[in-house]
């Protein structure tokens, strides 16, 4: 069965992928696996994130089977997997944009409220650092406070200027992470006085 599976085209795979054939699922993968993960390398070369982009395809061809309608099944997926690879890093630049907003400094004019979340989300931010390794860390205070480019702070700890970029997606990472839970807990406690 499985021999024979392998000599289908990708319109009679995709038919009998429409009546629930997990081998033909298990077929198409086997057959674009590889494909799709070059393609999502070039876009976005990370191995791990590559294979969870491509997992995320293949799970959403599994869970529409039954309503999709495909004309070239190797399109379909290749600007799945496109698409998706553009989107993680939209969604990494806006974690970016975001983590790279450092909380600005509070003046006696700004009222009380957007004081006390300011000194919060500033405490927040600190902890955040002081969190992280030590080297990444440091990497941070030279990038943010210092306000020192990848290139120079390479320079100064005689490191790549690519483990300064891995250093910095890491912490604000971390950092993003931290702030989350504060949203998530100003949330929950606003919603609870009003």
């Amino acid at each position: 069965m499985k021999r024979i599976l392998e000599d289908l085209s990708d319109p009679e795979l995709l038919e009998l992928l429409h009546h629930d054939n997990q081998a033909a699922f298990v077929c198409i993968y086997n057959r674009y696996w590889s494909e799709l993960y070059r393609c999502a390398f070039k876009i976005f070369p990370y191995q791990e994130t590559c294979e969870d982009l491509i997992h995320d395809v293949f799970l959403f061809l599994w869970n529409k089977r039954a309503s999709l309608n495909v004309k070239s099944l190797r399109d379909y997926l290749y600007i799945a997997v496109k698409n998706r690879a553009l989107n993680k890093i939209r969604s990494e630049k806006s974690l970016l944009r975001i983590a790279n907003a450092q909380p600005s400094p509070v003046s006696s004019d700004t009222p009380l409220d957007d004081r006390l979340n300011s000194i919060e989300i500033n405490k927040i931010y600190d902890m955040a650092l002081a969190g992280l390794p030590d080297r990444c860390r440091e990497i941070m205070i030279l990038s943010r406070k210092e306000h020192l480019s990848n290139k120079e702070i390479a320079a100064r700890l005689n490191i790549t200027p690519k483990t300064v970029e891995n250093q910095i997606t890491i912490a604000l990472r971390q950092i993003r992470v931290k702030l989350d839970e504060f949203l998530v807990y100003l949330v929950v406690f606003c919603s609870l006085f009003m």
